[in-house]
């Protein structure tokens, strides 16, 4: 008897514990539990083979296929058995199919991939995603292939509203070596992929490969009436550069109902020249960028040419309010964050900006000091709320910079209070900032008086602060970092620095109790070095 629960933890299900229900499948392990196939055996089927299949079946929603941790791609032998059952029954194996995924892309280059859905995909399916892992990718889907994939979605659900489907020609010699992938490459479906995109009129989220933006498919792609979000991510076409070759010409009214870009993984100077395409950024109020730079000579100092070109094309997007900017940088290969000096300004005025991330991301003191290239971001971002910037130190000199944000409420950089500095009153709006958050271990002054005056400090920027955030390993800095917050901070708010009863606290019980308290925490604090760290540039000179 079917349990009160059995919809609900069936509901999400991985192919391999449904197909493991038919009495006649063969499952082989291998080590790490990975499943290498599972097979049918037709000759001891019979009446009652699929009995606890269809018990479960119609509580199934979304099919998970492959191994996404282990990145393994199981085959599979005797699908006849499972079309025949289809035809027995008259109906889908599973009616009631909402999504179907593959959490990797099989050696087979997309034809396993083509069976699934021709034998689970019914008209009741809304999402579809094929897409390789990123940590073990198995193989890559030929457009051809993915043609052929687009014809069957076309035919079999037909009412799909998300799609992942990455295609990419790309020939590695290693790949191109393997007879599987030249027959996928040789494969010649009956309609270029982006003749049957033009059939799924109900598509909402798109995520496809580089090659798309051939011209003929991204006026296709413009003509989508109900797309709402695009992803854009690796894969080529073979004989087409876009960077160089995209050029669309777009009809009035392409990419009406597009809010959500997504540009993850490509080069830079790619994103450049999807960014040079206005008619795409009419109505975008979310961005995700993810690049890496082709520049070698920009690995020692940060200083990486094609960063200008990213900003400046972000003028197109005037309606944007969430920007997500990030360079995946590989610090042990010699890679530094993407210094961005004065060329975020170059994006202009963004009014409905509220939202900024950028990962790898930083501006260097000089930059900072000389070009003012953080305070001129005022004048871009009057709205902006929440900035987080991890990889920017910034010391009590740089977040008087910061503090220049008329609007912003939580920020995030890597913080290095050790040196105090108490900035002047300052003359402008004053940002109802409450969370200060550190990308880094904790930073703090060992020594008392410089600890207060550093919160003195953050106080006199934003009087609305209410707390330091650290993530730190070492216990005793986070014990100094507790101790802040909750002694320190509010010992300030409670007495500004300046005023008289403050001059006359060292003398009292309360001050002498916390100086107490504070030497305790001395004996195990291991400082972090902010010297130690190659990228940081905060200020050595003292209060």
């Amino acid at each position: 008897m079917l349990g009160i629960g059995t919809p609900l933890l069936w509901r999400n299900v991985t192919a391999e514990s449904l197909l493991g229900l038919i009495d006649c499948a063969y499952l082989c392990w291998g080590p790490n539990d990975a499943l290498f196939f599972i097979a049918f055996d037709a000759y001891t089927a019979d009446n009652e083979t699929f009995k606890r299949f269809h018990s479960y079946a119609p509580y199934v929603q979304n099919l998970e296929i492959y191994d996404g941790k282990y990145g393994c791609c199981y085959t599979v032998e005797g699908w006849n058995v499972l079309l025949n059952e289809i035809e027995v029954q008259g109906r889908p194996l599973l009616p009631n199919l909402k999504s179907l995924r593959f959490l990797n892309i099989s050696p087979s280059h997309g034809f396993n991939e083509l069976r699934w859905i021709s034998v689970f995909a019914t008209p009741g399916v809304k999402e579809v995603s094929l897409v390789p892992s990123q940590p073990s990718p198995s193989g890559q889907i030929p457009f051809s292939v993915g043609s052929t994939i687009l014809e069957a979605l076309v035919d079999l659900c037909p009412n799909i509203q998300t799609l992942d489907l990455s295609t990419s020609d790309s020939c590695y010699p290693a790949r191109f070596s393997d007879a599987r992938f030249r027959m996928a490459l040789a494969h010649r479906p009956t309609r270029p992929w982006y003749q049957e995109l033009r059939r799924l009129t109900q598509l909402r989220h798109l995520t496809i490969s580089e090659g798309w933006l051939y011209p003929d498919c991204f006026q296709i792609l413009g003509c989508l009436p109900e797309l709402e979000s695009l992803a854009i991510i690796p894969g080529q076409l073979d004989e087409f550069d876009y960077a160089f070759e995209m050029n669309p010409v777009l009809p009035n009214g392409s990419f009406d109902r597009l809010t959500n870009l997504s540009i993850l993984g490509l080069e830079s100077y790619g994103i450049e020249a999807i960014l040079e395409v206005k008619d795409i950024f009419r109505q975008i109020t979310t961005m995700k960028l993810e690049f890496y730079f082709d520049e070698p000579e920009g690995y020692a100092d940060g200083k990486y040419l094609g960063i200008q070109g990213i900003f400046k094309g972000l003028r197109n997007a005037s309606y944007l309010r969430e920007l997500h900017i990030s360079f995946p940088f590989q610090p042990e290969e010699g890679e530094r964050p993407a210094n961005a000096y004065h060329v975020m300004e170059d994006m202009g005025l963004h009014p409905f900006l509220e939202s900024v991330h950028l990962d790898g991301i930083r501006i260097d003191k000089g930059y900072r000091r000389a070009c003012h290239a953080i305070r001129d971001l005022a004048a871009i971002w009057p709205n902006v709320h929440t900035l987080s910037m991890p990889s920017q130190h910034a010391s009590i000199r740089d977040l008087e910079d910061f503090a220049t944000l008329p609007s912003l409420r939580h920020l995030t950089v890597k913080l290095d209070l050790k040196y105090p500095y108490l900035p002047t009153k300052p003359e402008f709006k004053i940002a109802p900032l409450k969370s200060l958050t550190s990308s880094g271990p904790v930073r703090l002054s060992a020594t008392y008086k410089h600890l207060s005056l550093s919160a003195d400090a953050l106080l006199r920027l934003w009087p609305s602060l209410q707390h330091v955030t650290w993530t730190d390993e070492d216990t005793s800095r986070m014990e100094m970092a507790h101790f802040f917050n909750s002694q320190v901070l509010p010992f300030s708010r409670k007495c500004p620095f300046g005023t008289p009863r403050r001059a006359q606290l060292p003398a009292t019980r309360k001050a002498r109790k916390m100086k107490a308290f504070f030497k305790l925490i001395l004996e195990d604090l291991e400082e972090a070095d902010s010297d130690s760290d190659p990228d940081s540039d905060s200020d050595t000179e003292e209060y």
